[in-house]
Formats: C-alpha cells, structure tokens, sequence
C-alpha cells in the first residue's frame, strides 16, 4: 500500500511539473511576442523626427511602447510566482523524501542486522531440515524467498529514492538561476518604463501647451482620409460597375461572380482569422472603426482598416490568391494598389513603388510593392479591406497573434 501511494505522490508530482512546465512555456512565447513589439516600437521611435508635427505620433508610439513593458512586467511577475512555487513544492518534496530515506535507511539496517544475526545463530539449511513435514518446508523456503525479494526491493526503493533526491536538488539548482534571471529582467523593464514615462510626459507637455494647434492637424488630417476612403468607395464602385456590364442579373454596387469567381471568394471566406499581414515586421497604430484619439482628448478618429507602422524600406504582401483589379496613382506620387478575391478587395495605400501591373495575377504573401517614408521618417501603410462596396473589419480575417 504504502509504495502505491510512493507511485501516486510522484505521478501528481510529474503532472504539476508538466503542467508548470507548459504555462512557462506560454509565458516566455507571449513575452517572446510582446519584447519583438517593443524592439519595432523602440526602431521607430529611433527612426522617426522629434519634429513638431510629429509630436502626437511619438507620444502615441510611446505610450503603445509603455502598455507592452508593463505587459512584459506582469508576465515576468507571473513566471516568478511560478518558479517560487516551484522551488517550494520542490523543497518540500525534498524535505519528505529525506524524511522517508532516512526512516527506510534505519529500517533496512535493522533488517541486514537481524539476518545477519539469524545466519550465525542458524543457518538457512538447518532452517529447512528441521521442518516437521514437506509443507512447512516448502513454506519456510518462500518465506526465505520472499524476505530475500523484500530486502532487495527495499534496497532499490532506497537508491531509487537516493536518484530522485538528486535529481530534485539539481532542478532546485537550477529554478533559483531562472528566478534571479527573471527578477533581473523585470527589474531591467522597470528601469526602462520609468525612463519612458518621463519621456512620455515631456512629450506629452509640449502637445497640452499648443493643443489647439495638433486638435486641428487631427482634425485635418481626418478630413483627408475620409475623403480618401470616399473616393475609394467610388472607384470600387466604378470597377464593380465595369466588370457587371452587360451580365444578366447583376446586382448594383455588388460583384456578379464567375464560378472561377465564387471559387476564390469562397476560400477567401473559408481562411477569414487565417489570413496573414500584408507586412512582415510592423506594429498597428490605428485600428478598424471610429475610436477616441489616444493623445489628443474630445476628438474621434475613424479607420477604415488598419493603419500599420513598419520600419524602412518594408514591403507590402498580397494576402491572398487574387488579381490586381487598380493601381491608383495620386498628385504627389503616391501609389494604392486594389486586389481583387472574387467579391473582395484588398487596398494597400501609401506605396512609393509597386511591382505588379493591373491585370497580374498574385499569390499569398507575393510582394507588390515598397511602403512610402515621410520626410519625418515615418513608414506607414493603411490596409482596407472590402466586400463589395462595404469596409469590413481586418483584425476579424487576420491571423491571431
């Protein structure tokens, strides 16, 4: 009994320590994640201009930076607690184990002792020859055998106890350099948050001291990109109207689909939440919807998709099989590009250059061209993504984080 009970202690043991194990694991991989976003943040706040009108950008950059770090700060919290309770449970199983051997040590000696004195006093023939019959014999001969099978069991169980001692005492070893390395790094980010904080609000002051002035760039710079999106509306509007002409039953504003068409839109459909970023290394610095401005208080902003900061020179990806439906060109140079999946459309504004013609026929993740860097420094595209005529939300279609 008392060795199942041996056997179920270590099971319950090995199953908490996988189970630790694997919520480490989690943890590093998300703090893996979340240090990546810190770096992209980190590149581009280095990269952009502190220039006036870049002042909101920064201090928005900045305060993105600022929620990953304590992000970071609370998973190197968690991983601490989970080695501390770790290194007790482990502890404790040491201080039991010791306990036992010691007992099971003292019990074995007794039993080598009293065998040693009952082959002096008699020996194992003499045990046997003096049986009455053949059945005590035979019985006194399985008694020698089973005592002789219980001291090497007894004996195995100690050197098998002695082994997960050590083994124990050595993860121990081991659980205290990871918790040092972890409270290290947390205290590394702490160092780092406070610093931004003060960079933060510095910022932040010279925004509060002309905020009539950065109220009305915001409120200028939405004019503009809605007046953007009003135009992409029409020229979607205009490409449904020209691909529809002269087909029979077609409906207004809403593609009329081939069945290659319909193929395609349907697998477009089938990888909604699969599909991949149309940029490699990138951070998202506007979301789709009207949102409250995150620096700049009292003024709602809308996106019709994504806005995604990248750093220099980054390229923009096809996230999908499709056909390049526009290239638009406007009076500074600026290039957008329009994919077509069936009745979807995949908009990728703000490249300097493109490397696909209207008419070309793209893979998933084939590049189509190079995002456009301001004078200030800032590499950003906004990603739209329509059924029909009708925005629909990216991060819905995207692959998880």
């Amino acid at each position: 009994m008392r060795n199942k009970w041996w056997v179920l202690v270590v099971c319950c043991l090995c199953f908490a320590f996988a189970k630790a194990q694997s919520e480490k694991a989690k943890l590093e991989a998300r703090k893996a994640k979340i240090q990546q976003q810190i770096n992209q943040y980190s590149r581009l706040l280095n990269n952009v201009k502190k220039e006036a009108n870049t002042m909101v950008l920064l201090v928005e950059t900045l305060d993105k930076k600022i929620a990953s770090t304590q992000e970071i700060i609370n998973i190197t919290n968690k991983e601490a607690n989970l080695i501390t309770r770790s290194i007790r449970s482990n502890t404790k199983q040491i201080d039991r184990l010791q306990a036992e051997l010691k007992e099971q040590k003292a019990a074995y000696a007794k039993m080598v002792v009293k065998a040693y004195k009952s082959k002096n006093e008699q020996s194992r023939l003499m045990f046997l020859l003096s049986s009455e019959d053949f059945l005590q014999a035979y019985k006194r001969v399985q008694y020698l055998q089973s005592y002789a099978d219980y001291r090497k069991k007894q004996s195995e169980e100690i050197a098998a106890k002695s082994a997960k001692l050590e083994e124990i005492n050595l993860q121990l070893v081991v659980e205290k350099k990871e918790k040092n390395d972890v409270l290290r790094v947390n205290k590394q980010q702490r160092a780092a948050l406070k610093k931004d904080k003060v960079a933060q609000e510095n910022m932040l002051a010279v925004v509060r001291n002309d905020q009539k002035k950065y109220t009305a760039e915001i409120t200028a710079a939405s004019k503009k990109r809605a007046q953007l999106d009003r135009e992409l509306r029409k020229l979607i509007e205009a490409d449904i109207a020209k691909a529809n002409k002269g087909k029979a039953g077609a409906v207004k504003n809403k593609y009329f689909l081939s069945p290659e068409a319909k193929a395609l839109a349907n697998k477009f459909v089938s990888n909604k939440g699969k599909l991949p970023y149309p940029v490699d290394e990138f951070i998202i610095t506007r979301y789709y919807g009207n949102q409250p401005h995150p620096v700049v208080p009292g003024i709602q902003v809308y996106c019709p998709g994504f806005r995604l900061q990248a750093p220099a020179r980054s390229k923009a990806k096809a996230i999908f099989k499709g056909t390049v439906n526009r290239i638009e060109k406007s009076r500074t140079g600026i290039l957008t590009v329009h994919v077509r999946h069936g009745n979807y459309t995949s908009v990728y504004r703000n490249l300097k250059d493109v490397q696909v013609q209207t008419g070309d026929s793209v893979d998933t993740q084939d590049v189509l061209g190079t995002i456009f860097t301001d004078k200030s420094g800032v590499t950003e595209m906004t990603f739209v993504l329509m059924e029909d005529t009708k925005n629909v939300d990216p991060s819905l279609w995207m692959l998880r984080f």
